[in-house]
């Protein structure tokens, strides 16, 4: 099978097992394909340094961690950051801060889009 570009864009907050599970496609998807992982709106959130524990949801950090170590990339939508006055968590891999101009063209091209 051929490796595509594939792009999961995370629009929702954090707050359910929805982040959770795009993340663990993603990183499964790595393993076969180009895969680049877009928070956008509300899904920005969930690259702070909250405590998901706290309120019974399993935490990212595993989840990010291998999509570093698979060269996924890891992307957060600047204006959402900026509009939401919030600081990104340092999570020991880069993320990519992009505009909405440059996070269209990349959906434009990718091969496969899913959004959650």
């Amino acid at each position: 099978m051929a490796r595509k570009n594939v792009v999961f864009i995370i629009k929702s907050n954090p707050f359910s097992w929805k982040t959770f599970e795009a993340l663990r496609q993603a990183v499964g998807a790595s393993i076969e394909h180009n895969v680049s992982v877009i928070f956008i709106k509300d899904g920005v959130y969930a690259l702070t340094d909250w405590k998901p524990e706290l309120i019974g949801i399993e935490p990212i950090d595993k989840s990010i961690e291998s999509l570093g170590m698979m060269g996924a990339r890891v992307i957060a939508e600047s204006e959402a950051v900026r509009e939401r006055g919030i600081k990104l968590k340092d999570w020991g891999i880069e993320i990519d801060i992009m505009d909405k101009d440059h996070i269209c063209n990349m959906t434009k091209d990718a091969e496969v889009v899913i959004t959650w």
